[in-house]
Formats: C-alpha cells, sequence, structure tokens
C-alpha cells in the first residue's frame, strides 16, 4: 500500500475508462485508506475542471476533462528549479541566497562562473543534521546563477561520462541583492502515467488500490474547500512571490522592507552538461558526536 500511495503522489497522469459517465458521476471526494499513521491520500475532482491530491506533506493538481466516455486527467508539472529575487538596502554590498529544498546532498550552484558547468555543492558529502533556513551570505553582486542537481545517490563516486548533470541557468539583470531558490521534489516536476478507472460507482487508481466511492464536496470542512480551490487555480511558481505564499520567507517582527515582495527571474537556458565539480561546499552540515 505505501508504494502505491508513493506512485499516486508522484504521478496521476492518464485516462479514467469507463461508459456513460457524466461530469456529475465524477465531481466529489475520494479517500484512500491507508494503514500508515501519516494517513491517506484525499482526491478532489472539482467543477471547474482541475483536481488536486491531498497526502502528507504535500499537496498536487491537474485538470480534467471528459473525453468521449472517457475522463482525462492531466498533472501540472512545474520546472525544477525557479529563483527568484528583490532588491534590499539593508544587505548593502552583500547578496543574500535563501535555498528551499529537499535534496541537500546533491544540490549544486554556481556563482559568476566563467562557464556555467563549474559547479559546487550546497552542503559537503555525506552531510547530515540540516538546520534550516540555508541562506549563502555572498560579497558583491551575483550576476550569473547556475543550479543543478547530482544525478547519482550521494557518496557514490563520480567518474569521466558520469560527471553530468542538468544545468539551469539564469542571469540577475536587476542585480536583485536578496534570492531565493526554489528546488521542487520530483514528485511535482515528473510526467508520468498510472492506469485509473470508473467502476460500478467506484474510482481505481492503478491496478492493485481498493476502489473510492465518492463523497459530496460538502464532506469538506470550509477551510480545506477554499485552500484547494486556491491552490488548484492558482501557479505554484507565481510570477510574483508575495507575503503568506508558499516559498516567501518567514519573518518573526518583519519590516515593511522585508515585506516587499520577490519577482521570478527567466531562465536562460536548460541543458544537460558535463559538469566541473568544485571542491568545499557553501554550508557546512555536521552532527556533533554527544
Amino acid at each position: 500500500m505505501e508504494k502505491l500511495l508513493l506512485i499516486i503522489c508522484l504521478v496521476l497522469t492518464g485516462s479514467i475508462f469507463a461508459q456513460n459517465i457524466s461530469e456529475e458521476n465524477i465531481i466529489g471526494v475520494y479517500h484512500l485508506k491507508s494503514n500508515d499513521p501519516m494517513g491517506g491520500n484525499t482526491l478532489v475532482f472539482l467543477p471547474n475542471n482541475t483536481y488536486a491530491i491531498a497526502y502528507f506533506g504535500g499537496i498536487q493538481k491537474g485538470t480534467w476533462e471528459l473525453e468521449n466516455g472517457k475522463l482525462k486527467v492531466t498533472k501540472t508539472v512545474a520546472p525544477q528549479f525557479a529563483l527568484y529575487g528583490r532588491k534590499i538596502s539593508a544587505l548593502d554590498n552583500t547578496t543574500q541566497v535563501k535555498v528551499s529544498t529537499r535534496s541537500e546532498n546533491r544540490l549544486l550552484i554556481g556563482f559568476n562562473a566563467k562557464t556555467p558547468t563549474f559547479l559546487k555543492r550546497l552542503f559537503n558529502p555525506n552531510s547530515n543534521c540540516y538546520i534550516t533556513p540555508y541562506v549563502i551570505n555572498e560579497k558583491g553582486s551575483i550576476h550569473q546563477f547556475n543550479l543543478a542537481l547530482l544525478e547519482e545517490f550521494p557518496g557514490y563516486k563520480l567518474k569521466g561520462a558520469e560527471k553530468q548533470a542538468r544545468v539551469f541557468q539564469f542571469k540577475n539583470p536587476e542585480s536583485y541583492s536578496d534570492l531565493i531558490v526554489v528546488n521542487l521534489p520530483s514528485e511535482y516536476t515528473t510526467e508520468s502515467n498510472i492506469p485509473i478507472t470508473f467502476k460500478d460507482g467506484l474510482l481505481y487508481v492503478g491496478s492493485f488500490s481498493e476502489g473510492m466511492k465518492k463523497k459530496p464536496l460538502t464532506s469538506l470542512n470550509e477551510e480545506d474547500t477554499m485552500y484547494i480551490q486556491k491552490y488548484s487555480s492558482e501557479s505554484l511558481l507565481p510570477q510574483k512571490l508575495q507575503y503568506g505564499d508558499e516559498f516567501f520567507p518567514y519573518f518573526k517582527n518583519p519590516t515593511t522592507e522585508e515585506l516587499k515582495p520577490y519577482q521570478r527571474v527567466n531562465v536562460i537556458e536548460v541543458s544537460k552538461k558535463h559538469i566541473s565539480l568544485q571542491t568545499g561546499s557553501f554550508l557546512p552540515a555536521t552532527c556533533k558526536e554527544e
């Protein structure tokens, strides 16, 4: 069951095979039960032809439509990296980079490098005991910004042609001094397919799942309904990142300047390249023995 839940979280793109179904048959709430103490998944089909699937620690979304008696669902896929920036006068001659990632051991970054393939680890190899937020402070301006993930498991020795990565290249023409790197987990950035069937009033996801009986949208509480409607209709990576958005940094007692919105920086190029892994790392992460 745990593997099935993971599959559903990672992918939800395919077609529901059924005959004589209408939108009214589909719109509603479906719960996939689990023995996991974290709970199961909740799949919601909304009247505006969007859907959301919520699970412990995350929520994903997409669109749905009926085509010749088949319900086609398309998962919304986001880019692996996004970069946001703004100008903060208090930083003076320093550029601050905040990093949001779950791939601490694999994330590579390059600042103002002669070539986008010169990259350095965010954390030292075999690091652990991470303490958020992850913040890098660099003297002066950062005009060029390159991001990538190592494609092998942490600790795997790089050799020759295996020293490759998909590099995202950005420029900072506005000379933003306060930057945010967003590295989304693979379940938000990967396209895949999984069979979905609708039979005898039950929804089946994957060949091993139990059928899910529909409940009305009114079975959700008002807070959950408002959140799912808002989430399903808005971009996970908006062009303007404002206070209250998911990736806007937390400030205990924010000043007016700290509440300024961030602007999304356009990616210049995305391509797979042979990389040169530089020595050292931007941040250390080591557990102290008690």
